[in-house]
């Protein structure tokens, strides 16, 4: 008897064990997929939760992007599949390679990175839609996910700012900081601390290192979240290096859980820059000539209308000159209706007011060309809107003057339907080292369509330090406006800071005489009509202006020292109007980076300087 009840334990013993081995395995599954984006079968590893195969039940879905050198065959499979298991989520582990002999994933990095056409952009909704209609899965945006490693980190910031309409929640895990992306012959800088604006929508959780190449460019991506308003952003830092231990993982999956549980609805209020010239974003459709790098931006936007613009780079670039923008918003209006649309140039101060008929679905359809614009989309009766147009200081330019109480002056626009009675307006930052004196003020009524200058100033005073690293430095203003008829709006803005730095006095200038990066006669004097770059001793420099005779700017970003392929240094090539006067005193403010090479670190140095148009500089 007692033999036979050790055999019958033994049997029930080795079942449990098959059991739980054929859970752990049925878990894990490899399959390929034909892409249309790449012409050819994609793998990628699936794992599923407890019950999949027994149940009707449906999943939310993370999707997992690798770094550098890996695959979708990750190191913590495991982990992934307990995770699945115990979590009830399916984790699709993605394969970032463009062709199967690639090591460097996503098509993106330095120049030399990029090699295809074919982008990740393009097949990540496809993988998607692969998945959405083979498995069981809670197809909508709150119950998808994005988890990145590295260059997987940067996969997952960039495609959730891409696509929020279609992620929840994304996770960075120690992420590549900057990149550039885009194809082989028109790719562009892609800085993940100045495009936190597409991620509004989203639950954002960044991991940093204690130890590693990257703990100091992220600190630097952490400053840019912070400087961005409305987030929904966790950050943490683990002791280590740069790799990804199954702790951090379970940390990762555990914040998309409670996302899954607890989502974001869809913004009232969004932005969005994209570095490709035609774009879907919350319904918006848009579409363009940008056929060299830089930005579309769509600012503020809401069923009252929007700010768009082209910029060179982010976050304050020129214009991009000879781009037409052509948009179709989202079918938010009544269809079959007439709106009154206003189109307000903010570079040449001239507006127009069209009428234009809603489609069917309650889309309207309007185009702008590259310079910055206000767009409001409204009916008779339809409530002001206010929004930011502009500032200036002292009555002079835009920079702030550094540890000096300053008239920060503000022009408003309504683009809204009705008049705007008894607006009050409140400034605030939470930039340290900056008071506003006076954080409210009246201001006037402002009719429809109109841009007002305010009467009252604010007083500010901005005893910021400049950052010694590539942090934002330029100080995020929020306007909170009202009026008296319980409207109420929010916008904000930039303003820069001549910070109280030291004079440089080796300043060299080049005109042409490298062949390389300026232009004009070679002779190192600045003239009307030359391209220049400004060196202090042997450093290259960024240059900070608001001079008018500076009609155009292009930038110069080097990979030096190129350890990893991160962190770039800028540096500026400004143009000296032609109708500039010899003797015309340019006031810069500049800075320049002395890269640490072990540790990818920035140590940005400041300074200021005077060129004299036509003379030897001072």
């Amino acid at each position: 008897m007692k033999e036979m009840q050790k055999k019958i334990i033994t049997r029930l013993l080795i079942l449990a064990l098959f059991t739980a081995f054929m859970g752990r395995s049925l878990a894990q599954e490899d399959h390929v997929h034909l892409s249309k984006t790449f012409g050819r079968e994609k793998p990628y590893r699936i794992f599923l939760p407890a019950g999949y195969h027994s149940s009707s039940n449906r999943y939310p879905v993370i999707y997992f992007f690798h770094g550098n050198k890996g695959t979708h065959k990750y190191k913590l499979s495991e982990t992934m599949a307990k995770l699945a298991r115990e979590k009830s989520i399916i984790i699709v582990a993605s394969n970032g390679r463009s062709d199967d002999s690639d090591v460097r994933p996503y098509n993106i990095g330095w120049h030399s990175n990029i090699n295809y056409e074919i982008q990740f952009k393009d097949y990540f909704p496809e993988l998607v839609g692969h998945v959405d209609s083979t498995y069981r899965t809670l197809a909508d945006r709150s119950h998808r996910a994005l988890i990145g490693h590295s260059m997987g980190g940067i996969m997952s910031f960039f495609l959730a700012g891409k696509y929020p309409q279609m992620v929840g929640a994304a996770v960075n895990v120690k992420g590549s900081p900057e990149f550039f992306i885009g194809y082989p012959d028109n790719h562009t800088l892609y800085n993940v601390r100045y495009l936190f604006k597409n991620l509004h929508g989203v639950k954002l959780r960044f991991h940093n290192s204690t130890k590693g190449e990257l703990v100091y460019l992220n600190k630097e991506v952490h400053q840019g979240a912070l400087h961005e308003n409305d987030l929904s952003y966790a950050y943490k830092v683990y002791e280590g290096g740069h790799g990804m231990p199954a702790e951090e993982f379970n940390d990762a999956v555990c914040f998309v859980a409670e996302a899954f549980s607890n989502p974001l609805p869809q913004p009232g209020r969004w932005h969005h820059a994209d570095l490709y010239p035609d774009f879907e974003v919350w319904g918006y459709e848009v579409n363009s000539n940008l056929d060299e790098p830089g930005f579309i931006e769509l600012h503020g936007v809401t069923k009252g209308g929007l700010g768009i613009a082209t910029k060179k780079w982010q976050p304050c670039g020129r214009p991009v000159p000879g781009v037409q923008v052509n948009v179709v918003t989202a079918p938010i209006y009544q269809p079959n209706k007439t709106y009154s649309v206003l189109d307000y140039n903010l570079v040449d101060d001239k507006k127009s007011v069209s009428l234009l008929q809603s489609d069917g679905e309650g889309k309207i359809s309007f185009s702008v060309d590259c310079n910055p614009h206000q767009i409001g989309i409204f009916r008779k009766n339809d409530p002001a809107e206010i929004v930011y147009a502009s500032h200036s200081v002292n009555g002079e330019g835009v920079f702030l003057d550094h540890k000096n109480e300053c008239s920060l002056k503000l022009r408003l626009l309504n683009r809204g339907g009705q008049i705007a009675k008894g607006v009050k307006i409140k400034l605030s930052t939470t930039t340290p080292g900056v008071n506003v004196v006076n954080p409210e003020i009246d201001g006037d009524n402002i009719g429809s369509c109109e841009a007002k200058w305010l009467t009252n100033d604010f007083k500010v005073v901005a005893a910021n330090i400049p950052p010694t690293d590539g942090s934002p430095f330029r100080i995020r203003f929020v306007l909170t406006i009202a009026d008296d008829e319980n409207n109420t709006w929010k916008d904000e803005f930039d303003a820069p800071v001549f910070f109280d730095v030291p004079e440089l006095t080796n300043i060299g200038i080049d005109d042409g005489d490298s062949e390389i990066y300026g232009s004009g006669n070679g002779n190192n004097i600045a003239e009307p009509g030359e391209w220049i770059m400004v060196y202090e001793i042997s450093h290259r420099t960024r240059l900070y202006y608001d001079d008018p005779y500076v009609d155009a700017e292009r930038i110069h970003v080097d990979l030096q020292p190129d350890k990893w392929g991160d962190g770039y240094a800028v540096s500026s090539v400004v143009h000296i109007a032609e109708d500039c006067p010899v003797g015309h005193k340019i006031r810069f403010l500049s800075s320049y980076e002395v890269k640490e090479w072990k540790t990818i670190k920035r140590n940005v140095i400041w300074g200021a300087f005077t060129v004299v148009v036509g003379k030897e500089t001072e």
